[in-house]
């Protein structure tokens, strides 16, 4: 059954995509006349949505999407939001860039003519992050399911050698591995923990990047360039933002390796320990030298052992006290260093005022022997004049004399 269309009530040729409170119900040819005509100016249009109607006449919830240039201003209803500011990071409509947005205009983008086509390498670019984000969550659940593998056996091992230490050292030695048990399962529920919020975070970014592939995929095959070029805006921002979140998540969430390993020479003398603590003792006289003997050995070998630790460390601590003495040395030689390195600057600077003043006692010398060169040529010449003078005047008094 067909739903019944609202006629227009100014031309009644249209089904009506609008409602004017002066006018009433309008069609899309009346509904532009109030855009374009003066007189019409001040009537308020509200456009409806296009909805999907069932064959019953019911409308279907789910509204059809239309792309940015499509939608109306959400404060001019009869406008569309053409425009896009850069700087409030919203669509206006004509009527808002000439009211609110003036000075904004050098950073406005005229949708109808940025968006018009889907941009096929800005698709590709943002499903290319995407698919990078997820290749990095696969890696690092991958990751996390090698170390709980890795720490599932690592913490059987050193239960089992725990275990076969307390078997070798018995009840007594059980009881003071039972803290070390304790500690490994601790580490190890630490572990499962870390794996655990891993995988959970992993499963939220896997989430978002689907859902990002999602609208991506409605907006291509809904030719929605407009969303697209909004979501391309800030989507690589939005990609590096969880990049730098599984970074710091994995530096933050990170397996605690642990291990088990016995100290043989320690062990060694908590045996011998155990066998003067654990073992039948007879009462020793005066004719059991044998058996005194076996003691007197046995706890000879044991101190033996323990003053070779003992003078072990006490070597330890001469080495430090003489390393300490060299480095007090070399600081006090280093201080000495550095006290004759200034005197040697101040040195250098009384020379460099030394040399300047013998330069500049050199320069005026200088000048005074030019000077002097000057005089002493001037005094030449006046010689040269003065023998040329005398021998013309020799050679009038000769012919006198003739």
């Amino acid at each position: 059954m067909a739903s019944k269309q609202i006629q227009c009530e100014m031309c009644g040729n249209e089904n009506a995509v609008g409602y004017c409170k002066s006018c009433g119900y309008v069609g899309e040819t009346c509904a532009d006349i109030h855009k374009t005509v003066n007189v019409f100016q001040t009537h308020t249009v509200i456009m409806h949505e296009a909805v999907k109607m069932h064959e019953d006449g019911t409308e279907n919830p789910n509204d059809i999407l239309r792309d940015i240039t499509e939608e109306r201003c959400k404060q001019h209803l009869t406008e569309k939001a053409i425009f896009l500011c850069k700087i409030h990071d919203s669509t206006i409509c004509g009527r808002c860039l000439h009211s609110e947005h003036r000075s904004c205009v050098e950073e406005v983008v005229d949708l109808l003519h940025e968006v018009v086509n889907i941009d096929c390498e800005k698709v590709n670019t943002m499903k290319s992050l995407l698919m990078e984000i997820k290749n990095e969550i696969l890696l690092l659940k991958n990751e996390a399911e090698h170390s709980k593998e890795n720490c599932n056996k690592n913490a059987d091992k050193c239960v089992q050698e725990c275990m076969g230490l307390g078997n070798k050292i018995k009840q007594r030695v059980d009881e003071l591995t039972s803290g070390t048990r304790n500690g490994i399962t601790k580490k190890h529920n630490e572990n499962l923990t870390t794996h655990s919020h891993i995988t959970k975070m992993c499963d939220e970014k896997t989430k978002w990047c689907h859902d990002a592939e999602s609208k991506i995929d409605s907006f291509v095959d809904k030719n929605m360039a407009g969303h697209l070029y909004l979501m391309n805006r800030h989507f690589e921002k939005e990609v590096s933002d969880v990049r730098s979140h599984l970074k710091e998540f994995k530096h933050k969430h990170t397996f605690k390796e642990f291990g088990f390993k016995e100290n043989d020479v320690i062990l060694e003398c908590l045996f011998q320990d155990l066998e003067e603590v654990c073992e039948q003792q007879e009462e020793v006289n005066g004719s059991d030298d044998g058996n005194a003997n076996d003691v007197v050995a046995s706890t000879t070998k044991i101190n033996k052992t323990r003053r070779e630790f003992t003078l072990l460390l006490s070597q330890v601590k001469q080495d430090l006290d003489q390393s300490e003495k060299a480095r007090n040395a070399l600081c006090d030689e280093l201080k000495q260093v550095k006290q004759d390195k200034d005197n040697s600057e101040k040195k250098r600077q009384i020379l460099e005022q030394e040399i300047l003043k013998a330069k500049q006692g050199i320069e005026e010398f200088e000048k005074t022997r030019k000077g002097f060169e000057q005089e002493l040529l001037k005094a030449k010449q006046c010689i040269e004049k003065y023998e040329k003078v005398r021998y013309q005047y020799k050679g009038v008094f000769s012919q006198i004399d003739a």
